[in-house]
């Protein structure tokens, strides 16, 4: 929701762990967005079972996406060989994945990398392992971010390096949200209609799927084709929740004014997106709903 400055979607992470999942259930209950294991290690023949299963699923269903690539590398060498392998992954979901790709880089990584060589990376080797495949994954088009903990963002990485990247942090205690974060893991045993047993669960603070058609990444375009009404206004009584039909391509939409009215992206039937307009500011405060990637207003709305 977009409300007064404030954005968060919300969302959930899975992996064939999950099993089979019911994509249209998961939309009907409210999640927005899923960030989806695309495989692990330095081959695409270590492809997540049912990444191509939940990537056809989620987008059929409405459900924006993105992906993870789990990390276990030992060096940046083989970093860069993992992004070899995810962007292959990747590939046919070139132009429809929403939201960035992620590099995990946790606990578990460590142990490998220690398995390995005999010993524990150092921060700057951490650090420098997740950047050399961001760095591919970016040259390749996509948006890059790291997936990790508060313990690694405080005391086993070096943040200042990676922070031209997105970073997804698994926080589950803090009351408030970190700064840096645009997407928060905020629990690892959610329940979801349409998925047995436990499901991580998520809230991005960014709306990622205007960003990145506006940044031109994941090879996404910016939307051109709007229908647009700017002759009527919209009479909305304050507080008052009202359902606005958007007609042809998924879109994202921003407020012109920042604290006349909420937005709320509810659901996609067909060629239709559905969005909740709630007034929230002052009788006779006007405000555009324009789109978030640029072009014509959508539709004039007043407090009432």
């Amino acid at each position: 929701m977009l409300c007064a400055g404030v954005f968060s979607m919300n969302g959930i992470d899975v992996s064939s762990y999950q099993g089979r999942v019911d994509w249209a259930a998961v939309r009907r209950a409210g999640k927005d967005f899923s960030i989806l294991r695309a495989g692990f290690g330095n081959t695409a023949k270590q492809k997540d079972q049912r990444f191509d299963e939940n990537a056809r699923g989620a987008l059929a269903a409405g459900v924006a996406a993105g992906a993870y690539w789990f990390s276990y590398a030992v060096s940046e060498e083989e970093a860069r060989r993992e992004a070899a392998a995810c962007r292959e992954v990747l590939s046919p979901y070139w132009g429809r994945l929403t939201f960035p790709i992620y590099y995990d880089y946790e606990y578990a990584t460590e142990q490998y990398v220690k398995q390995q060589t005999g010993r524990d990376p150092t921060r700057a080797e951490r650090t420098a392992v997740i950047e050399a495949f961001l760095d591919e994954i970016e040259k390749a088009g996509y948006r890059g971010g790291v997936y990790t903990n508060r313990d690694y963002i405080t005391n086993k990485l070096d943040m200042n390096r990676l922070k031209r990247f997105e970073l997804w942090l698994a926080d589950y205690s803090s009351r408030q949200p970190d700064p840096r974060a645009g997407l928060r893991q905020t629990a690892s045993d959610g329940s979801v209609s349409g998925i047995s047993g436990a499901v991580d669960l998520d809230v991005s603070y960014k709306d990622y799927p205007a960003i990145l058609r506006a940044e031109g990444k994941n090879g996404l375009e910016p939307e051109k084709n709007w229908v647009s009404d700017t002759t009527s206004t919209v009479e909305i009584a304050p507080c008052g929740v009202y359902t606005v039909k958007i007609t042809g391509e998924d879109i994202g939409l921003v407020a012109g004014t920042p604290g006349v009215v909420c937005l709320h992206r509810c659901r996609r039937e067909g060629e239709d997106t559905f969005w909740h307009v709630i007034g929230i500011g002052e009788a006779g405060q006007e405000t555009g709903i324009y789109p978030a990637a640029g072009g014509p207003r959508i539709f004039i709305a007043r407090i009432s």
